[in-house]
């Protein structure tokens, strides 16, 4: 008898123990995906919930799988739009019912506001958002799969994300496919640099005949005659060709359909308008200028900081910073 209560108090020491080891062999990366589930979960029920009480327009999402998404596109009473912004095309045809706009990130490494303003612009390109449109935007660590931050803001009126006076900060002549090829593109060339060398270059997009009237060439044209079909920015070897073209002095033109017309094209509109801010040179000046003047819109990435600043109508519409990706250590300081 003694030696089996002496077995049994072993055998319950032993377990206790195991467990006790088994938490502890639970890595960090399960805790987290543990943890992480649960605040998706929790985010996207209260950002519904959210939506439905202040009768929000709609809900932008980082999402990277259909998994957690679905269960909220199921929400009871859902009378406000879905817009699932992700780095991959998330199929949701095999979803009966379920209806979400998605917009396709660039692949590269932003912050937070990175993914919002990415989301606003297109979102507003698309015909989805509009000026005073009531957003509830959800987002979190997209590369580590969670979300864990609810935004209310209102579209246009919120100068730290987008700011714009008219009701659309775009020219009505652009393809909203245009527009986020082009974006995607800067996005990439800010991120990448070239040849692991940062690059700073202006694309003007839209009201080519005057955009050309007040500019002229610095260097030879290297897209002219070529036809239109082969010049489309939405084509690999041409988003290859703009990159290797950076380099150049000047700016590139880019009609409203999405034809590149001229690259090493110098800016001749004076800008009369606000003072630019600290850290923005002449580089930036000349897209406030030609956007004054112009019915376009102007991305410019500044070489020093690799930041994408938007201008149209001669103002600053937003600024998506470049961050330190997770992979990279930032530099020491002396």
């Amino acid at each position: 008898m003694e030696a089996d209560k002496l077995g049994r108090k072993k055998g319950e020491r032993l377990s206790i123990v195991g467990r006790r080891r088994a938490k502890e062999e639970i890595g960090p990366e399960v805790k987290e995906g543990i943890e992480s589930a649960n605040w998706t979960d929790l985010m996207l029920k209260q950002a519904a919930s959210i939506a439905n009480k202040i009768k929000a327009d709609a809900i932008l999402v980082n999402m990277e799988t259909p998994t957690d998404i679905v269960p909220f596109l199921k929400t009871e009473g859902k009378k406000f739009k879905v817009i699932v912004v992700s780095k991959k095309e998330i199929s949701l045809k095999k979803v009966g019912g379920l209806r979400c706009n998605i917009i396709i990130l660039p692949d590269v490494y932003l912050t937070r506001d990175g993914y919002l303003k990415f989301g606003f612009l297109a979102g507003i390109s698309k015909g989805i958002l509009s000026k005073g449109d009531i957003l509830v935007c959800v987002g979190g660590h997209l590369e580590k799969g969670y979300m864990d931050t609810i935004t209310v803001l209102k579209v246009g009126d919120e100068s730290e994300i987008l700011s714009f006076a008219e009701e659309s900060p775009f020219p009505g002549n652009i393809k909203s496919e245009v527009f986020e090829s082009l974006l995607t593109l800067v996005m990439e060339m800010a991120y990448e640099g070239r040849e692991g060398k940062p690059i700073g270059s202006t694309f003007v997009l839209g009201d080519h005949e005057n955009v050309l009237q007040y500019s002229h060439q610095l260097v030879f044209n290297p897209f002219q005659g070529h036809t239109e079909d082969l010049l489309h920015i939405s084509k690999p070897e041409v988003r290859e060709t703009l990159k290797e073209f950076s380099s150049i002095d000047g700016a590139f033109v880019i009609r409203d359909d999405g034809v590149a017309l001229a690259a090493g094209r110098y800016l001749n509109a004076a800008h009369h308008g606000e003072p630019m801010p600290q850290g923005l040179g002449a580089r930036h000046s000349s897209a406030a200028a030609i956007t004054g003047v112009t019915d376009s819109v102007a991305l410019v990435i500044s070489e020093s900081s690799g930041r994408v600043t938007i201008f149209r109508g001669g103002s600053i519409i937003t600024t998506i910073e470049k961050p330190t990706s997770p992979a990279q250590k930032p530099a020491t300081v002396i």
